[in-house]
Order: structure tokens, then C-alpha cells, then sequence
């Protein structure tokens, strides 16, 4: 539902600041100000994730998520969008953590990989569903009553499926730490962050920039070079993530983590090239696979080497550790993007986002050495 009720209209949300008539600079920053502000309430997320009840948590931020979608449906403007950006920037900033985090509680030690790719499966099916729902209500709307009319039932959906997301989250169990355990954890400054899961958080960094630029501007791409139908493209992606997911966590569980990420982060290398010299939807299309194979294989990999670095009561921070890194790389993103866009095309955008796909290899090389010492420092108290 989380994934739902994003994946509904943050591809879209290029296409309303252009209805809103907003610069490409101004679009890509008020693309990416949703990560930016859930980057800037990490400070308050991590502690959150340790010391209150995940269950009650959990709730209040996806009521928060309703608030907020309520806001961009009745309220056309940039600086309206600007304020109920900032909302949604706070929900995502607890509730991605939140969930990171209950699941690794949910799941063996020893299969932890294994168990992050089955949790990936939840996000890539509603993903694969999300951008054809959300831009079927847009053009229903469009066409009743105008573009407006359309962007305002798009958000309505997205606001809908928060309010479903509350139901499962009453049927969680609330949390059976005791008080020695929430102050076992240390003050609250303590649990923003952890030096240890930092060497992932750099790694997925660098992968999250280009997935970002994907997500924010196929749609106009499409636009540029004439491609139909270029909604088929989330659904591609989507749903070859939602394979890919749990057979390279299955794969890194039986073959070792270097085995699956090194080719992995090579084949979103290409992906990238074949998204940006695509003419044609079976191009995008093939460029989307790709995409999925590499972004989908390396992402369980690193969510389970990041909670891996703390023991459980400290799982929160390390996710919230990894979220930084997410979070910026899709804050960024959107902002580089429409950067190079101003200056050149798209296909020049998505070229240049092969960049940073190089980085990761070689940053990935140099920081498992480290994560394997940190393991042997914790040794069975990470169990």
C-alpha cells in the first residue's frame, strides 16, 4: 500500500509541475524536495524507529500520508504543493525505515538476504500496478473535467490507498521491548546514525541516483522522442522486480553477496545506455528489464549487509542509516536530471547516469572488506 500510493503519483508529479508551470529547474526541485525533507528528518526518524512502538508509529505516519494526498487534490498551486510535499517528505522519512526494519525483525539472521528479497516483493507489485492506475485516474479525471480535475482524482487514489495501509498496521502486534531494552539504546542523539552501516549507505547512494532520474523522467522522455504508451514500462519494471527480488536474495544467500552484485551493477550500467538510445516502446521496454535485473538484484544484497552491521535493538538505526543514503540519492537525482536536462536532452540525462553505476562497483570493491571485519566484531551479538 506504502509503494501504491506513492508509485501512483510520484511519476506523475514531473507532469503536474509542468500543468502547474514550473521551470526544469523548478520541476526537478520539487520533484526531489520529497527526499530532501525526508533526509532532514532523519534526526527524528531513527530515534523514533528505536524508542517508540512500531505499530503505533506506523499508523500515525500513514495517517499523516492521507493528510497530505487530501492537500495536493484540493490545493493547486506550487506553493501549496511545496507545503504538502514537505508532509509527505516526513511520512516517507519514518515509514520507510519503519518498515525496513519490521522486517528484518520478522526474519532469521541467517537468511536475512534471502528474506529482504521476499519483503522487495510487496513494493514491486504495487509498483508494477501504481503508474497505470495513477495515470488511468489522471486521464479519467482529465477527460471528465479537465487536467486539473484529473491530477486531483490521481491524488485521491493515493490518499485512498493510505487509508487501506492502516488496516494491516492495526493488525500488527505492538512492540514487547521493555523499557531496559528502549534504554539500553543508548540517548536519542545516539540512534541517528551508525558509523558501521555507512560503507552500504555510500554503495546504495550511488545506485539510488539513477534509479531516481528513471522514475522521475521516463514519462517526459517518452514525450521528447514520441514513445506511446510508456506506462507499459512500469509495469515491465515492476514486475521483472518482483522476480528478481527474491531469487538474487535466494542467490546471494546459496553464491555469496560478490557473486550476485558486481554483474548485477554492470547490467544496470547497460540498462541505463539502452534506456537513453531508445526510438522505440520495445527499446524502453528491453532498457526497463535491464534496469530491474540490476537495481533489483543489488538492493536486497545491501538492505540485508546494512542491518546486518547493528545488533537487533539497533536495527532501527541502521536502517535509518541506509535511508540517508537513499534519500539523498533520490533528492538528488531528480535535481542532476533536470540539470543536464536544461543543458542537453534526456537521452544525454540517462547517458550520464551511468556515472555514478561506476562508482558503486568500485566503492562496493573497497568497503567489503570492512563489512566483513564488522561481522567478525559482532560475532554472534548481531543474531
Amino acid at each position: 500500500m506504502l509503494c501504491l500510493g506513492h508509485f501512483s503519483v510520484n511519476p506523475l508529479v514531473a507532469s503536474y509541475t509542468r500543468y502547474l508551470e514550473s521551470s526544469p529547474q523548478l520541476m526537478g526541485l520539487l520533484t526531489g524536495m520529497f527526499f530532501g525533507v525526508a533526509l532532514a528528518m532523519r534526526p527524528f526518524a531513527g530515534p523514533a524507529t528505536t524508542k517508540l512502538d512500531k505499530r503505533k508509529l506506523l499508523i500515525s505516519v500513514f495517517v499523516l500520508g492521507v493528510a497530505a494526498n487530501l492537500g495536493y487534490a484540493f490545493f493547486q498551486s506550487v506553493s501549496a504543493f511545496m507545503i504538502f510535499r514537505f508532509l509527505s517528505g516526513v511520512q516517507y522519512s519514518l515509514v520507510g525505515s519503519l518498515l525496513m526494519t519490521l522486517a528484518g525483525d520478522h526474519l532469521p539472521y541467517s537468511k536475512l538476504t534471502y528474506g529482504m528479497g521476499i519483503y522487495g516483493i510487496g513494493g514491486a507489485v504495487a509498483t508494477a500496478a501504481a503508474p497505470s492506475i495513477g495515470e488511468g485516474f489522471l486521464r479519467l479525471g482529465t477527460n471528465l473535467s479537465g487536467e486539473g480535475f484529473g491530477f486531483s482524482l490521481m491524488f485521491l487514489m493515493g490518499a485512498a490507498a493510505f487509508i487501506i495501509a492502516i488496516i494491516p498496521a492495526f493488525i500488527l502486534d505492538a512492540d514487547n521491548k521493555t523499557k531496559e531494552d528502549t534504554a539500553s539504546t543508548g540517548a536519542w542523539y545516539k540512534n541517528i546514525f551508525t558509523i558501521h552501516a555507512l560503507p552500504v549507505t555510500i554503495v546504495l547512494f550511488l545506485i539510488i541516483i539513477p534509479h531516481s532520474m528513471i522514475n522521475t523522467y521516463v514519462f517526459e522522455f517518452g514525450r521528447e522522442r514520441g514513445i506511446e504508451g510508456l506506462s507499459i514500462f512500469y509495469l515491465v519494471l515492476a514486475l521483472t522486480l518482483a522476480a528478481t527480488r527474491p531469487l538474487s536474495g535466494y542467490l546471494t544467500y546459496r553464491f555469496g553477496v560478490v557473486k550476485v552484485m558486481i554483474p548485477a551493477m554492470i547490467i544496470y550500467a547497460l540498462a541505463l545506455t539502452v534506456i537513453s538510445m531508445s526510438q522505440s516502446l520495445w527499446m524502453a521496454i528491453a532498457g526497463a528489464v535491464l534496469a530491474a535485473i540490476g537495481f533489483g538484484s543489488s538492493q536486497p544484497s545491501l538492505q540485508a549487509m546494512c542491518l546486518q552491521t547493528e545488533t537487533q535493538l539497533r536495527r532501527g538505526v541502521a536502517s535509518n542509516t541506509i535511508y540517508i543514503g537513499f534519500d539523498s540519492g533520490l533528492f538528488l537525482g531528480p535535481l542532476i536530471g533536470g540539470f543536464v536536462y536544461a543543458h542537453s536532452d534526456y537521452s544525454v540525462m540517462f547517458k550520464s547516469a551511468v556515472v555514478p553505476i561506476i562508482m558503486a562497483i568500485f566503492c562496493f570493491v573497497v568497503i567489503l572488506p570492512i563489512h566483513n571485519r564488522r561481522l567478525s566484531e559482532l560475532g554472534d551479538n548481531n543474531l
